[in-house]
């Protein structure tokens, strides 16, 4: 992106990045610069400016200031050696050779990008060989999440930057694919607003095929005590809504019940930090909410086995492919009625709205208490449910790419 032009991959190098990861005989030498700076030199830094500060301070300041500093040093110290990790299980080929030539695009070629755009392409030198070649161009709108919800997310993807993405991405494409009609919609209205030109818009159905693994183990770190358990698998983040279900873990113990236990599949992300303090000093749900992180596929296919149920209660989502997942393993959902999510699972599912905490709580509890209910709606699930081949997605993305323009703003 920072040389402003488009190379080419060789398919070897791309099948390699693609593929399983095989064990390196020695550690490889990270692509990316190693983090610099010893941490033993910053925790001498820090604690040489807490012995000066600290005298200054009134006595009944010291303690809370304290232990606020040491908390951020201890998350400070997390997050940089989850960075490192992941440097050291980056291989020592990058993607891209530095000094490979640039792509050979010939006049009227067809250009299909269906990747985090707003992260990896140069929109800008889209847009000039667009012009210059009358490239036929197809891009995908995932969502406008942090256009319409700019509070969901950090500030490296804020408003202001993901509205200029896609005035962009209007500029530049003849067709925009978008995941469901929900998007469609959100998509049309965010360029309108802007000001950008709307180019035609298709919706396709990502797939959703099952392909169970050859064996099925259950997670490290699950402790399974014969209590039957809710599953929710997802990014662990604020717009996913995990906070809802532990105030409603929370009520229902409050109110004398012994419900089933909560298990939360998915990468840890921002904004959780109080959810996970709650989930460990509450003595409430001590033993009810587990939380499990990088879960590979035959652990996440025993979990889907053994789940009674799954939640799936996001404050908003494009699509909600973990809604038609639980529906491929035969799975009742209760899911949030917010955006695409009744158009993903249809009435197979059952839609709370995701702020509705006594509602949560009262269907929790009834289906928990009707085991026989949970049953005959998986059941139903499993004779009606059709799960959608990656390979319709692509024939549907073909014969997109292959139509004709209607509009072009890169020819006006």
């Amino acid at each position: 992106r920072k040389a402003a032009r488009f190379v080419e991959v060789t398919k070897d190098r791309v099948e390699k990045r693609l593929g399983k990861p095989q064990e390196a005989a020695t550690r490889p030498t990270p692509a990316v610069p190693a983090v610099p700076a010893p941490l033993s030199a910053w925790k001498r830094a820090i604690k040489s400016t807490w012995a000066t500060v600290r005298p200054w301070l009134p006595q009944s300041w010291r303690e809370p200031v304290g232990r606020g500093a040491r908390r951020a040093y201890g998350w400070w110290i997390t997050e940089r050696l989850i960075l490192r990790e992941r440097l050291s299980r980056i291989g020592q080929t990058p993607a891209v050779a530095p000094d490979a030539p640039p792509a050979a695009f010939e006049r009227g070629d067809y250009f299909v990008s269906l990747g985090a755009d707003w992260e990896y392409l140069d929109q800008e030198a889209l847009f000039r060989l667009k012009r210059e070649l009358d490239l036929r161009v197809t891009l995908i709108c995932y969502d406008a999440i942090p256009v319409l919800l700019p509070q969901l997310f950090v500030d490296v993807l804020s408003r202001e930057r993901f509205g200029s993405y896609l005035a962009e991405l209007a500029w530049c494409a003849d067709h925009v694919l978008c995941i469901s009609e929900c998007t469609r919609r959100d998509f049309e209205k965010v360029v309108n607003d802007i000001g950008a030109p709307v180019p035609p818009t298709h919706v396709i159905r990502l797939g959703d095929e099952i392909r169970p693994p050859r064996s099925e183990e259950a997670p490290a770190g699950f402790d399974d005590d014969g209590r039957p358990f809710v599953l929710y698998v997802s990014t662990i983040e604020r717009r996913k809504n995990h906070e809802l279900l532990y105030r409603a873990w929370a009520r229902m113990r409050d109110m004398g019940q012994v419900p089933y236990k909560l298990v939360f599949v998915g990468m840890p992300g921002w904004g959780i930090n109080d959810l996970r303090n709650d989930l460990r000093l509450d003595p409430r749900v001590r033993g009810d909410i587990v939380m499990l992180d990088r879960v590979d596929d035959a652990a996440l296919a025993w979990l889907y086995r053994h789940a009674a149920f799954t939640v799936f209660p996001s404050l908003y989502e494009g699509w909600g492919l973990p809604v038609v997942e639980s529906l491929g393993w035969g799975k009742f959902c209760i899911a949030s009625s917010a955006a695409s999510l009744p158009e993903a699972g249809g009435d197979l599912v059952e839609y709370i709205d995701p702020w509705d905490l006594p509602r949560w709580v009262d269907r929790l509890t009834y289906f928990m208490q009707h085991p026989d209910e949970v049953r005959a709606r998986s059941e139903r699930i499993v004779r009606e449910y059709r799960t959608t081949p990656w390979r319709e997605t692509s024939e549907e993305i073909h014969r997109v790419a292959s139509l004709r323009p209607v509009y072009s703003a890169g020819q006006s």
